[in-house]
């Protein structure tokens, strides 16, 4: 028992050591994260302090300063010389708080900071919700900037997202409001805040969108404006206007909730009407070379918002007031040239009305660049004024159908990146798949007032007549998810999800449609020998003190083997030259493809010289069928005008660089294959070209698809013994035979009457026993088989014209000049 009273007294010692043990863990434990919570609150506290300390103490004078004046940013050409000033101030007019309509203040109020009239410079509210939201969301996009805090960054630049800057910036937003009443603070905020198409203030922007002074705007047009300071590009009015109409009206709602507005006033002001008129402001001085020079804003919104990891209007504020110096690509004789054609009337489409905001219509667009660095060295985003800042740029903004612009992209290069040739033979013949049916442009030679089919032909034709069945079989065959993926590489970046699977994509047929830059790099990448260079304005930006921010590193992507960018780059030359599409004549080197779309509201021409290529659209703003404008495809005018200017101004190489390992053969367009006799006796005319092949993929066997056959002169069927008068003819021996009364075609292909017959004359018999004459007709049958007909396979005695690839011989349709009929036919 004793020993027992030992082992529990022993146990309660060990238990209440092990006690004192934990209390006294616990207790070191917690005075240690007091001690480390006072350490971190004391290190944040002091952090803090150095933050507020680092502030240049003249910063509030330099906010509150009238007179403030912000740096010039400027602008240079390729050949450093200057091209531009801009400043902050430069479409700025400022007007006093009394002038300022209650409904533009409110608005702002409401969507910008809604307790501004109660907080001291920062919300601590908002600040605990951004913190929660940002939490739950894992990032740091909910902002708590208030008025004041954003008038404090926009006055000193200061945009670099940080911890310090914040600090800096609630530091002197509550100093702010210790010097400043309210209304000093929100004069000053509107009349400096960016609110987009270079419009710096409330005053500007009512000038830039309504056409009016501030004072005169109504409550529908405060909330348009007030909602565009969040991003003034996404909410461009003119840009995207329905971005900036739902922006609107989440203004005119937020409005409701705090009592600024009743809700009839509300619901009138959410159906209101919004007419955009655009008046210059009274400004400094405006640049020369507009479209290129908002082109070069654009791109380095786009590059400090990216590098520096701050806004976009932020960017923004940087580039017009941060005193950068921007290097750019531009080419001043090309662009000068470029805003001259634009300017011409006897290049440009005549007038044929004026919009809402007075803007000429049809409107046009082209971008011009050298395609072996990817610089842009001119673009035009639009006719008219030029005389404005932050226009309209149709060439890099606007989305249209591109035609059978597309084809040479979507279909052609990637056929040539798959086993296909110059030579590869497609049947232009009605087809169907999947309940789509595409039809040809061009008009039937058999059934006069129908879309026709050429029948067979190469793949070289089909460019040149711009077939659309070819390019859908094509796009078919190669799987039209490969065609997506295609465009993709080639760098579009309008395509929708849905346009992966529909076949239309291959005659431009999209979604939305693609934009004038673009579709022009597409066809510098072939110009480049297969090297798609992504198109730029900038080369470098360096900062005030000369300190580079950006240097230009192009992006390169091999899209196509050099040597099949030659070839087809060889096709789009015979496009231009054929003059089948293409009714006008150059002077120099130059492949290219017209394009139209089916409803003809978006005119194209795309094309390269061995220098530069150089991409046209026009149409109107809004689309409408462009079936008024008659004669040349106007875009291809604009091209021409252009481009002869260029070559007179800057030269022209004389030719298309030839890469080694290609190779020429003698071949027929009616099967592909190596040329015989039989090929250049057909009834139409020889059908032997001269075509280009990458070594190793040239034909090897002779043609058969020509056949020589005797028939019956009357019935026109194969001949028999029986018929009195029989001739010899050549045929060509279709894979499947296409005859109208068989297939109930409404339209067959053109060349359906050149076909090898297949039944024997029935109109001569002789009176003979049945059954001999059974015997008889099996014997005839074997003998007037059709045969090879590869009598002399000899090329030998065809001269052959270089330049278009016909035998002199050759009476077929290519060689026939479209010159006038050159809109009727293939303008796809």
């Amino acid at each position: 028992m004793a020993e027992n009273s030992k082992k529990n007294k022993d146990s309660k010692k060990t238990n209440t050591g092990f006690k004192i043990f934990i209390k006294s863990f616990f207790r070191t434990f917690l005075l240690l994260i007091i001690a480390s919570a006072v350490v971190m609150v004391g290190a944040g506290l002091g952090m803090i302090t150095a933050y507020i300390k680092a502030i240049p103490p003249n910063a509030l004078d330099i906010i509150t300063s009238s007179s403030n004046e912000s740096q010039t940013t400027i602008v240079y050409d390729q050949s450093s010389n200057e091209i531009a000033r801009l400043h902050g101030s430069e479409n700025r007019v400022r007007v006093p708080y009394s002038k300022i309509p209650k409904n533009l203040i409110n608005a702002f109020v409401a969507i910008e900071d809604e307790r501004f009239w109660q907080h001291s410079g920062i919300d601590i509210k908002r600040i605990f919700g951004a913190i929660y939201k940002n939490l739950k969301s894992g990032n740091m996009s909910e902002g708590a900037s208030t008025i004041t805090q954003q008038l404090v960054r926009n006055k000193l630049l200061t945009f670099e997202r940080s911890f310090k800057r914040k600090i800096q910036e609630q530091y002197l937003a509550i100093q702010l409001e210790k010097r400043w009443t309210k209304e000093q603070i929100m004069e000053e905020y509107l009349n400096t805040i960016n609110l987009g198409s270079g419009a710096y203030g409330v005053e500007a922007a009512a000038y830039t969108y309504f056409g009016k002074d501030v004072s005169q705007l109504t409550l529908a047009e405060c909330a348009l404006i007030a909602g565009i300071t969040q991003n003034p590009s996404y909410y461009n009015p003119y840009v995207f206007p329905d971005h900036a109409k739902q922006k609107q009206e989440l203004v005119l709602k937020k409005m409701l909730e705090l009592g600024y507005i009743t809700e009839q006033e509300y619901l009138e002001a959410k159906n209101q009407p919004l007419v955009y008129v655009k008046k210059d402001v009274p400004s400094e001085s405006l640049y020369k070379h507009p479209y290129f020079v908002d082109s070069v804003i654009d791109e380095a919104i786009e590059i400090l918002s990216s590098k520096k990891r701050i806004s976009e209007d932020e960017a923004e504020n940087l580039v017009y007031s941060g005193g950068l110096r921007i290097y750019t690509t531009m080419d001043e004789t090309v662009q000068s040239i470029m805003e001259d054609a634009f300017s011409d009337p006897s290049i440009m489409p005549k007038i044929r009305h004026y919009d809402a905001s007075g803007t000429p219509q049809p409107q046009a667009a082209a971008v011009l660049i050298d395609f072996s660095t990817g610089e842009v060295k001119g673009i035009m985003g639009g006719r008219g004024n030029l005389k404005g800042v932050r226009l309209l740029n149709r060439a890099t903004m606007s989305v249209r159908q591109p035609g059978s612009a597309i084809k040479p992209i979507a279909d052609y290069a990637l056929a040539l990146e798959n086993g296909y040739t110059a030579a590869s033979i497609i049947d232009d013949v009605p087809f169907s798949v999947g309940g789509y049916t595409p039809r040809n442009l061009y008009k039937s030679a058999v059934v006069p007032g129908k879309r026709g089919y050429k029948g067979l032909m190469t793949l070289r034709e089909a460019l040149q007549w711009s077939a659309n069945v070819p390019a859908v079989k094509v796009a078919y065959n190669l799987g039209i998810q490969n065609v997506y993926r295609n465009l993709k590489r080639f760098g579009f970046t309008t395509l929708a999800p849905q346009d992966m699977n529909s076949l239309s994509i291959a005659i431009g047929g999209f979604t939305y449609g693609v934009k004038p830059i673009e579709l022009t790099a597409a066809f510098a990448a072939v110009a480049n020998g297969g090297i798609y260079i992504k198109p730029y304005f900038i080369t470098k930006i360096e900062d005030k003190n000369g300190a580079v921010l950006f240097e230009r590193t192009p992006y390169k992507r091999k899209v196509m083997d050099d040597k099949n960018a030659y070839i087809l780059t060889n096709i789009l030359q015979s496009v231009v030259t054929a003059r089948i599409t293409v009714g006008v004549r150059f002077s120099y080197p130059v492949a290219g493809k017209t394009g139209t779309t089916d409803d003809s509201k978006d005119r194209w021409f795309v094309g390269y010289t061995p220098n530069y290529a150089l991409g046209v659209w026009v149409g109107e703003d809004k689309p409408v069928a462009l079936n008024y404008l008659t004669g040349t495809n106007p875009a291809l005018k604009i091209f021409k005008g252009i481009m002869d200017r260029v070559v007179s101004k800057k030269g022209v190489s004389s030719e298309f660089p030839r890469p080694p390992g290609i190779v020429e053969r003698y071949i027929c367009k009616e099967s592909g294959k190596l040329a015989t006799d039989l090929c250049r006796k057909d009834p139409r005319g020889s059908q032997v070209i001269k075509e280009i092949f990458v070594a190793g993929t040239e034909p090897t066997e002779y043609c058969d698809r020509h056949v020589k056959l005797k028939v019956c002169a009357q019935s026109k069927a194969l001949a028999t013994q029986y018929c009195p008068n029989v001739i010899e003819k050549i045929f060509i021996r279709r894979d499947n035979p296409i005859w109208p009364d068989k297939s109930n075609l409404v339209v067959p292909p053109d060349d359906y009457m050149y076909q090898a017959p297949e039944k024997y004359c029935d109109i001569h018999r002789a009176p003979q026993n049945p059954q001999a004459d059974t015997n008889l007709q099996g014997g005839l049958q074997n003998e007037a088989s059709p045969g090879q007909g590869n009598e002399g396979n000899s090329t030998s005695g065809s001269t052959l014209n270089q330049s278009t690839g016909q035998t002199n011989e050759s009476t077929g349709a290519l060689q026939t000049d479209q010159t006038t009929s050159g809109e009727v036919y293939g303008q796809r």
